[in-house]
């Protein structure tokens, strides 16, 4: 049987923004979050191996200093090992259909047979161990702004999912625009796994190309729309990059990006040549639909 290794972390609610950072640069595969109190939450966050707690806990006291708040604003930091079936049981039980914008709903595939009439889009994701299900305000928020800049009023259109998890970003491309071409990547050969998976049950696996990949492969290529639902820091270090695979006048959809954060991460895509288009602020969450000025090749 397979053991995933998780870290929990028990925290004063406003020390989400400094925690969930730190998390994923330790290399997490995903986070739930679940609210204790009015001002307690705890994150529980997977790994594919042991994670350095010792090390984890010293940037976490780090980054809540930066950030002024103090060292008892981190209740509790326990590493635990859970099962393959225990972690999707978990899922099961809190994971119900979900309506996203004008046109989507999400339900996991173990509900689709429930689900009444619709006329909306259907997208089916089973999380396996990779992120991303539609519930998350990240997630939620790119899949709105998807829709309504997705697809172009352009031939044969064209998108690139950076890191795209359970392959929710890429599935609903293809659902709201079939003909488009569409390519989902992540460096993790795990998520790639899922979205392979989650891209048959929706019945879009021979359209839709998925590869464990880096963003720089993709250089000299150019897309209508980019999509990238990561973490700030890791937005700002592909900033140049993005530039590099979008047609000039095309759309980027960042998400990923703690409110504080949002002024920073937009000051640098700027100076990449990014206007914003629009901010759409969920939660604690802030994700960004924003327009390439970079000169269109002829």
């Amino acid at each position: 049987m397979k053991v995933w290794h998780a870290v929990e972390v028990e925290i004063a609610k406003a020390a989400e923004q400094a925690v969930t950072p730190q998390l994923w640069n330790a290399g997490t595969t995903g986070i739930e979050v679940s609210e204790d109190a009015p001002d307690r939450l705890t994150l529980r966050a997977y790994f594919a191996a042991a994670p350095d707690v010792a090390t984890l806990r010293g940037e976490i006291e780090r980054a809540l200093g930066f950030l002024h708040l103090p060292a008892t604003a981190l209740h509790r930091l326990e590493a635990l090992t859970v099962a393959d079936q225990d972690w999707l049981a978990e899922w099961k039980k809190g994971y119900e259909p979900m309506e996203i914008g004008a046109r989507l709903l999400i339900a996991p595939s173990w509900k689709r047979a429930g689900l009444a009439a619709t006329e909306r889009l259907i997208i089916q994701i089973d999380p396996g161990m990779a992120f991303g299900t539609g519930t998350h305000e990240t997630t939620r928020g790119c899949l709105e702004l998807l829709e309504k800049y997705w697809p172009p009023k352009v031939p044969a259109p064209a998108l690139l999912d950076v890191g795209t998890g359970t392959g929710i970003l890429a599935i609903a491309a293809l659902k709201l625009c079939p003909t488009a071409t569409v390519i989902g990547f992540d460096v993790d050969p795990e998520a790639i796994t899922v979205a392979e998976e989650n891209a048959e049950i929706n019945e879009v696996g021979d359209a839709l190309t998925l590869e464990v990949n880096k963003l720089a492969a993709y250089r000299g290529q150019e897309f209508d729309v980019v999509v990238a639902n990561l973490t700030a820091d890791v937005i700002t270090d592909l900033a140049a990059n993005f530039t590099q695979v979008i047609k000039g006048q095309g759309t980027l959809i960042v998400s990923g990006i703690l409110r504080e954060q949002g002024d920073d991460v937009l000051s640098l895509l700027a100076r990449c040549s990014f206007d914003v288009l629009e901010s759409k602020p969920d939660g604690e969450w802030i994700s960004f639909a924003l327009r390439s000025q970079k000169t269109q090749r002829i």
